[in-house]
């Protein structure tokens, strides 16, 4: 009797180990916390196209500017027009401070403008870690609440892309990190494909392309990884030279492909 008991005992020791050994794999794959090798981002305004399947959809404006000498901040609006607002109207602001030592999340704002809901997302680091507020309206049954996000290293977007764009990206090499857009935290890996030429605006550029894998961290089952609902693969382009702008992005969903692209930009010190 005990002879049959034993294995399945072992059998049950193993999974009762499983999630915390893979827990210890994937935060053992990250990229260490510190900035790369590859210098700051030059401040810069440029307006982008966003569509799905080719088609138009909406457009963007971003703008990253300086604040001192230690500061950056970035100031992104946009929303969907022509058709595509008749089906799916939003528009969408984001406001983003981070330090240029390390690229760390100082505070982000950012708000989302539906047909009939929208909702506010503030992000603000506190010397215990990351916080998040995130208020919707009309309001839901529970009260809108800080509440500490309890993993790190995190940064949210702007500071994320800024960390990423830091790295070597050498043909090959991986980055892997974690961000917060606001509603949950997610492992982000970048593999540099190498140098491809693409034309965007009419300009034909060398550009890095990389390759992203998104998953989502689930906090309440010990920080577990799970495959997004909606994101099945992308790609982004950056500038191959010294300012690393992002040129195009593609990005396979659940209901097909949606892009991003550089329309027009313009450096404020050129």
């Amino acid at each position: 009797m005990f002879g049959r008991i034993r294995p399945l005992a072992w059998l049950a020791l193993g999974f009762s180990v499983l999630p915390s050994i893979l827990h210890a794999d994937w935060r053992s794959s990250l990229t260490p916390d510190t900035a790369g090798p590859f210098p700051s981002i030059r401040p810069f305004q440029a307006e982008f196209r966003i569509g799905w399947t080719d088609i138009e959809a909406a457009r963007a404006n971003v703008k990253i500017s300086t604040e001192g000498t230690e500061v950056l901040h970035l100031t992104a609006s946009g929303g969907t027009s022509g058709l595509a607002r008749v089906l799916w109207q939003l528009d969408a602001s984001l406001d983003s401070t981070t330090s240029r030592n390390g690229f760390r999340t100082i505070y982000s704002l950012q708000k989302e403008n539906y047909a009939t809901r929208s909702i506010i997302t503030q992000i603000v680091s506190r010397p215990d870690g990351i916080w998040r507020l995130r208020e919707n309206t009309p309001a839901g049954e529970n009260a809108a609440r800080w509440k500490k996000i309890k993993i790190s290293p995190l940064r949210d977007l702007f500071s994320g892309m800024l960390f990423i764009r830091s790295q070597n990206l050498r043909p090959g090499e991986s980055v892997s990190t974690i961000i917060f857009p606001g509603d949950s935290p997610f492992l982000v890996e970048m593999k540099s494909l190498g140098i491809e030429r693409i034309t965007v605006a009419g300009t034909a550029s060398e550009a890095i392309k990389l390759d992203i894998r998104i998953r989502r961290i689930n906090l309440k089952m010990d920080a577990r990884l799970e495959e997004h609902g909606k994101f099945r693969s992308g790609t982004v382009w950056l500038s191959n030279d010294p300012d690393r702008v992002p040129l195009r992005a593609e990005v396979e969903i659940f209901i097909g492909y949606v892009f991003a692209e550089l329309d027009s930009i313009t450096f404020d010190n050129p």
